[in-house]
């Protein structure tokens, strides 16, 4: 694999279309990517259905350097769907999905390990959340 450029695959699995418009944001500021898909859960849909898909994504995303997901929320029926594929698969999966951590998992996912792009996303993701006016006030203050 020396010389072989990484290409960690990222499946992202929100509530409602938000996985598919915050990939489209991300792509806005870092450009169109490859192996990176969606999975929404619809007010109507089967849980059961999503659960073959999380499953079918993983295993077409996957080409020998892993795979991410990110969901929208903890605890949430997504998440609980891609936990119950943990069982089957090998693969990593963050929770609280922001727009910092899927640009980091974008940016990162060449030039590092799954397990490092996990600690990368979620700094990157905690890092994002900021009080923008206490931190201008701070400033206007020194």
């Amino acid at each position: 694999m020396k010389g072989q450029m990484l290409m960690t695959g990222i499946l992202v699995v929100t509530h409602g279309k938000f996985s598919k418009e915050i990939i489209e944001s991300a792509e806005l500021i870092v450009g169109k990517q490859e192996n990176i898909t969606y999975l929404t859960l619809e007010h109507d849909d089967s849980v059961e259905e999503l659960r073959s898909k999380v499953y079918e994504s993983i295993n077409l995303l996957e080409r020998g350097d892993g795979v991410l997901v990110l969901a929208d929320l903890f605890g949430g029926s997504p998440s609980n769907v891609i936990a119950s594929n943990l069982k089957h698969l090998n693969f990593e999966c963050i929770t609280g999905i922001n727009l910092p951590m899927l640009i980091e998992a974008l940016v990162s996912r060449n030039t590092c390990s799954l397990s490092e792009l996990v600690e990368k996303c979620m700094t990157s993701g905690n890092e994002g959340i900021q009080n923008l006016k206490e931190m201008l006030c701070a400033r206007i203050n020194q």
